[in-house]
């Protein structure tokens, strides 16, 4: 029902950063679309302009500032159209967002979908679901909302609160709605998954929890993303070994890799710790691919402790690594620590150190050469060049794989034999017919 049924408002949202923020805009849309408006418009066309928000840490403050000005000009060519903020940065800066941003005509905080529906001049409705912004065949899932791991760096304890794991049997459910509609691939995720269960009654945790969803009928992948190297479960790595539709994918964001530096982050772990990690992950599950990130010139990084990282990244030899600038947030304790990098130091180092990542995934990808494996395909690129990933490859972070082929299809599993590699991606050619009702 709307308030007003001779008009239904046409929206367009825009959403920025992560996967979570990814997930709030998917079920705002749906509530949106229930209530009785016109989702998907393009913002010329948009009576209602809708900025999804990220304010982790200063780079995607800044983005999210200026997509929100980049949009208040279709508002100038068309004085009655709304501008409406809402997610993470809204929740910490509402107010100074209400005072330099006078195009913006309302700013909402997280967990208020009924409000911005109300805003949109429509009537909220008790009924929930997602529109996927994926494909759709693939599909986050989201088990718990928060963090309670005080990372010294970190703001997301201050944005989104104490970690709260979701009941087991609405994330049964709601990845059983998700499977009904031809999603295969489960992408699950949370500010950390290796807490999960942790703080609800009964003794289920993460591993237990990806038991149940193997179970579901048409999931072909489930990935599972951000564990936490200080708490990561024998139980999980196990699971690893045991389930066969949980991909041999490890994302674990180790951060950094030297012991001051750790303990200065507050981690939680040691380097011998991420070590005997990564090593015990590769003798129970061989052809795991494993992910991390690194954070670069935190407070009092010297040049021989972030070359001890070099080397040791050398060593380990990762599938994929990213690798940020430190941004000092207000609030945090690191934004009060002394011996702060400056700008010019961290960017060197952040080009080093993917230099030499580079060098590793270039010799990996030349060691794929004749391979056979088995992808998804995402999408087409011509008639006969199509998009895909393989189990080792993430939505959204990592490379992907380009398949030649003729009648492939998207959401298809194929397999392919790789044949060669453009820089991080790979490519590969059709060897086989998918089946995309496994």
């Amino acid at each position: 029902m709307t308030t007003n049924p001779t008009h239904s408002p046409r929206i367009h949202l825009t959403s920025l950063g992560c996967a979570k923020n990814l997930i709030d805009s998917e079920h705002l849309l749906a509530k949106l679309a229930r209530a009785g408006a016109v989702v998907g418009a393009p913002p010329e066309a948009a009576d209602i302009i809708i900025v999804n928000t990220c304010g982790f840490i200063a780079p995607a403050k800044q983005e999210s500032i200026d997509t929100i000005l980049d949009l208040a000009h279709y508002k100038k060519k068309d004085p009655n159209k709304r501008l409406i903020v809402m997610g993470c940065l809204s929740q910490r800066y509402g107010p100074e967002l209400h005072a330099g941003l006078p195009e913006v005509d309302a700013v909402f905080g997280l967990n208020h979908d009924d409000d911005i529906i109300r805003a949109c001049g429509l009537t909220p409705i008790s009924e929930t679901g997602r529109l996927l912004l994926t494909p759709p065949h693939t599909a986050y899932i989201r088990i718990s909302e928060g963090c309670s791991n005080r990372c010294t760096y970190c703001t997301i304890p201050v944005i989104r609160g104490p970690y709260r794991s979701r009941p087991p049997t609405e994330i049964i459910r709601e990845a059983e709605d998700l499977a009904a509609t031809g999603v295969k691939e489960l992408v699950v995720i949370a500010q950390d998954t290796t807490l999960y269960g942790t703080d609800l009654s009964g003794d289920i945790r993460i591993h237990d929890l990806l038991a149940r969803l193997a179970e579901i009928a048409g999931v072909h992948w489930i990935r599972l993303l951000y564990t936490h190297p200080a708490h990561f479960p024998n139980g999980l790595i196990a699971a690893y070994a045991d389930i066969p539709v949980l991909v041999p994918y490890v994302d674990l964001p180790l951060q950094h890799l030297n012991d001051a530096i750790l303990r200065r982050m507050g981690r939680g772990m040691t380097q011998h710790d991420a070590i005997d990690l990564i090593a015990h992950l590769r003798a129970r599950v061989p052809n795991i691919a494993i992910r991390t990130t690194f954070i670069i010139g935190f407070p009092g990084e010297t040049r021989p402790q972030f070359n001890e990282l070099v080397r040791l990244v050398k060593e380990i030899q990762f599938d994929h690594a990213g690798a940020f600038p430190y941004s000092r947030e207000d609030g945090t304790p690191a934004a009060r620590m002394p011996n702060q990098v400056s700008e010019r130091a961290k960017a060197r180092r952040v080009r080093d150190l993917m230099l030499a990542q580079q060098e590793i995934v270039f010799a990996r990808n030349r060691a794929r050469i004749g391979q056979r494996t088995e992808v998804l395909i995402d999408g087409r690129v011509d008639d006969t060049t199509w998009i895909s990933r393989t189990a080792a490859q993430a939505p959204d972070v990592d490379p992907v794989t380009y398949v030649s082929g003729t009648g492939l299809r998207e959401g298809e599993f194929v397999d392919v034999e790789i044949i060669g590699s453009d820089g991080y991606d790979l490519r590969a050619r059709s060897v086989g017919t998918g089946d995309d009702d496994v």
